[in-house]
């Protein structure tokens, strides 16, 4: 076993950038930073992406038995008389060999011949089992997708200011034992002078779901004994406050976890406003879910008098 101090050295450094005010890793969301995980950057990569390396593969396997092949080409029989075998027959040997096709016309004469196609026999078994495994994976994977607000408001309810964001199923496919996280990641001055990034937890109003199928409305009361109490839009700014949203259920139709992730920094709050009304009567009895109002925001009517972040001392509306 390795020791821990040598598995630390192979952690890369990352960049941060500073985006709406939080810090996040560069490219932190691009499926190529799994390059060095074969399996996990197989399964990240584009459809199109995956084929193009499938495809690259299994040509680069052939032209590596082709040049095997080449030491002795008068080893491989089944050439019409007075005819020489090239190398592209060669290579389309080899690729009948690989995929396991044996069409019977060209067929090993030699020892050497024979341990080569014996080796390219086994390793095209296990390719056929690998690539088979890594397409049955892709297919296999919940094709469900949540979509979150793209701000998040700081609106009253019940009497108490409340942060409110929505969260809805895009293909409309049902989820399942859905749970909902909400945190507060942000910077905290210790007494030796050093800064620490803590984690907070927001309790929300309702933090699961029996059945996820269209929308969500997500609610954390802004009381005195929240993380957010006391805390303005400069407050949040200073101090690189972020709320952190985690998401799981299970897909209905596929029994598979799902998992979903996003934030919101300072930039995307929107104090003393308050979302707009998603439903629209069509008739008597037609009720419209309106998806194009998902982001709208409107002003609170009548304004408040007071900040909705209680001993705030500002907060930017």
């Amino acid at each position: 076993m390795r020791h821990p101090a040598e598995r630390r050295r192979q952690i890369r450094s990352v960049r941060l950038q500073r985006q709406g005010g939080v810090l996040q890793a560069e490219h932190f969301q691009r499926w190529h930073r799994h390059w060095r995980e074969p399996y996990r950057f197989m399964l990240a990569i584009p459809w199109p992406g995956f084929l193009l390396a499938i495809a690259a593969s299994f040509l680069l396997l052939n032209l590596a038995f082709t040049l095997l092949y080449a030491l002795d080409l008068g080893g491989i029989g089944g050439t019409p008389m007075g005819q020489t075998l090239t190398l592209l027959d060669a290579f389309f040997f080899s690729v009948q060999t690989l995929s396991t096709i044996g069409y019977g016309l060209l067929h090993p004469t030699s020892l050497w011949v024979n341990l080569v196609v014996t080796v390219e026999a086994f390793l095209g078994l296990l390719f056929i089992a690998v690539t088979t495994g890594l397409a049955f994976a892709r297919f296999s994977r919940s094709r469900a997708r949540l979509l979150f607000s793209r701000v998040a408001t700081i609106e009253p309810w019940q009497g108490c200011p409340t942060l409110t964001f929505r969260v809805a199923s895009v293909r409309q496919t049902s989820l399942v034992d859905g749970r909902i996280q909400a945190s507060l990641a942000i910077d905290e001055d210790c007494p030796d002078g050093r800064t620490m990034r803590r984690i907070v937890p927001l309790p929300l109003v309702r933090d699961q779901s029996i059945s996820l199928q269209l929308m969500w409305t997500v609610m954390h009361r802004i009381d005195a004994d929240s993380p957010l109490h006391g805390l303005g839009r400069e407050d949040l700014e200073r101090r690189h406050g972020e709320i952190v949203v985690a998401f799981q259920g299970i897909d209905e139709i596929l029994l598979a976890p799902v998992h979903f992730r996003c934030s919101y920094g300072a930039g995307d709050l929107r104090f003393e406003e308050r979302f707009s009304d998603m439903v629209r009567m069509d008739g008597p009895d037609s009720i419209c879910l309106d998806f194009s109002r998902f982001d709208e925001t409107e002003p609170l009517d009548p304004p408040l008098n007071q900040p909705l972040m209680p001993g705030a001392p500002g907060h930017g509306a």
